[in-house]
């Protein structure tokens, strides 16, 4: 119970709190077209990726993958949260208590959900993919239970409950759980769209047990458009490594606009006008971070990137719409970071172009 400034003791409210406020819907829609056209891409490109990582010897990284199957295993896992559990009821610390037990609703229940689309999407594991496609059929077959990896699922999902508990460190359970997606597909047991799928399913129901369960619709569509861009970008990288430059000429187009959507990105964050009032400073930073993401996507030269690229700059531009505050001061060192980092990034997508060609 707080005091008031005539030193009476304030009334504590028992009401229950608010549920945040949900995502725009036309957000929320543009956020799924992208995860579900990232989707489709990456079914187009799964095989060639498995075949590249078969005709090299990964013996290196054997060891590394199988400690990610490990640490991805379901009993390791529920042995994670059983240890938080246990060291908050010794230390008394309530968050830790609520946090494992969270973790390990969340484990159950992701391990239910993708349990059942394994089998009602039925797509072969690898090891029994042989030819350029697969059909969607509902079978309890083993082999016949790759989407989505269910290893990445239920990592993410306790990764996202867990890093609650950690605000300093969350990208710890993170980093953690990156690396199991990736040990699933360079053991060969799974492909990167069952990985990526796995990482979405597991980040949006991790998300629902951050909150009250009451609030599992906003959580979700929270999570839905928090979980795009990283779809996006992964969907990305896959697509450019595996597609050749086929027209030099257009290419070199694309590069350079796509160099100078990123330097006008920063520019106009730059500019002291945009900085005088709240909703010129949200223009601001939303058109930067806009022309940022638009050059890097412009960069790769793949229609379907650069489409998807498009809707979720659309998203974000609709959700801006809806904030309030204002913005942060604008910061030579913070904004000269993003701006290199997407000028990196451009470059990175020229050197990857075509490295596992589809031919």
């Amino acid at each position: 119970m707080s005091e008031s400034g005539d030193g009476q003791a304030a009334p504590v409210s028992t009401q229950p709190a608010p549920p945040p406020d949900r995502p725009p819907v036309l957000t929320v829609i543009l956020s799924a077209l992208v995860v579900l056209g990232s989707f489709a891409a990456l079914f187009h490109i799964d095989i060639p990726i498995l075949r590249l990582l078969r005709s090299h010897n990964l013996s290196s990284l054997q060891s590394l993958g199988d400690l990610g199957e490990k640490l991805g295993n379901g009993g390791t896992l529920i042995t994670i949260s059983v240890l938080l559990l246990g060291a908050g009821y010794l230390l008394k610390r309530q968050v830790w208590i609520r946090t494992a037990v969270d973790s390990l609703l969340a484990h159950g229940v992701v391990a239910l959900v993708v349990n059942s689309l394994k089998h009602i999407i039925g797509r072969p594991r690898p090891r029994l993919t042989h030819s350029g496609g697969w059909h969607w059929w509902p079978s309890l077959q083993s082999g016949l239970d790759s989407f989505p990896s269910g290893h990445t699922s239920a990592t993410v999902a306790v990764a996202t409950v867990l890093a609650r508990a950690l605000p300093r460190l969350s990208w710890v359970p993170f980093a953690l759980a990156a690396w199991v997606g990736a040990s699933r597909i360079w053991r060969g047991s799974h492909f990167p769209g069952d990985v990526i799928g796995g990482m979405v399913l597991g980040f949006m129901v991790g998300s629902i047990f951050n909150g009250p369960l009451r609030w599992w619709g906003s959580s979700c569509a929270h999570a839905l458009v928090r979980i795009a861009p990283m779809v996006l970008l992964l969907t990305g990288w896959c697509w450019v490594v595996t597609h050749r430059i086929l027209d030099p000429v257009t290419d070199t187009v694309l590069v350079a606009s796509g160099v100078m959507l990123v330097l006008a990105g920063w520019l106009v964050q730059m500019l002291p006008r945009w900085r005088s009032t709240s909703a010129g400073g949200i223009a601001a930073v939303v058109t930067s971070k806009g022309f940022l993401l638009s050059g890097v996507g412009l960069a790769t030269g793949a229609p379907i990137v650069i489409v998807l690229t498009g809707l979720l700059c659309i998203a974000r531009w609709n959700a801006a719409a809806q904030v309030l505050e204002a913005p942060a001061q604008p910061s030579w060192r913070r904004d000269g970071l993003y701006t290199a980092a997407g000028l990196a990034g451009v470059m990175a997508i020229q050197f990857l172009k075509g490295l596992v060609p589809l031919e």
